[in-house]
């Protein structure tokens, strides 16, 4: 099974780790993140056993996360280690069960506020940390080595104008930084370089 050999330290409390998806053709990003003492991992890619250790030496595993439908991953396996619930919005058609749901009208998770990304993949969502000025993002933004950074393109969209204004109603609320499911985090004046996109 293909799995990330290590995980790297981006900001404190923030780890990353990818493999390269030959199917898809695009690296799958994750990340873990600690806020409040608690840990909670955004769309797990399979992890080697020595840092898979030490990310859950971070800080209490509370959470997993999944900002679409297409995320699931290797989430089943994460969950059965860590015994904490999967939660996703209620929109994503997932194949596991036993998921929690975010709610259609609930903007507010534990520390995080909750965006839904209309338009996007089925379920897209973006979990925004305001006190570390952070947002975790799934494929409505992407940032890829040959290709830099950019919108999820119209071929991949449910609806891109829907996606778009979704996006603006993100950006309004200014942030530095971006996780992304696809592609290198970026480390400041994320929301500007997002609107900058949007035009």
């Amino acid at each position: 099974m293909l799995q990330a050999e290590s995980i790297q330290r981006i900001l404190p409390g923030v780890f990353r780790w990818e493999i390269f998806s030959a199917e898809h053709k695009v690296a799958l990003c994750s990340h873990a993140i600690v806020v409040s003492g608690r840990l909670i991992c955004f769309d797990p890619v399979p992890l080697a056993d020595a840092p898979f250790d030490e990310l859950s030496r971070q800080g209490g595993p509370s959470a997993i996360v999944l900002t679409n439908e297409n995320h699931e991953r290797d989430c089943a396996l994460w969950r059965d280690s860590w015994r904490v619930p999967i939660w996703a919005d209620a929109t994503a058609s997932l194949t596991i069960a036993g998921v929690q749901r975010f709610e259609r009208h609930q903007s507010q998770w534990q520390d995080w506020q909750l965006h839904r990304l209309v338009g996007g993949a089925g379920g897209e969502i973006a979990l925004q940390q305001p006190s570390d000025s952070l947002v975790v993002c799934g494929d409505a933004i992407v940032n890829l080595p040959t290709r830099g950074l950019e919108l999820l393109p119209d071929k991949y969209c449910r609806d891109p104008a829907s996606l778009r204004n979704s996006l603006r109603k993100l950006v309004s609320q200014p942030f530095d930084r971006l996780m992304l499911a696809h592609g290198t985090s970026v480390l400041e004046n994320a929301s500007d370089r997002v609107a900058a996109l949007l035009g």
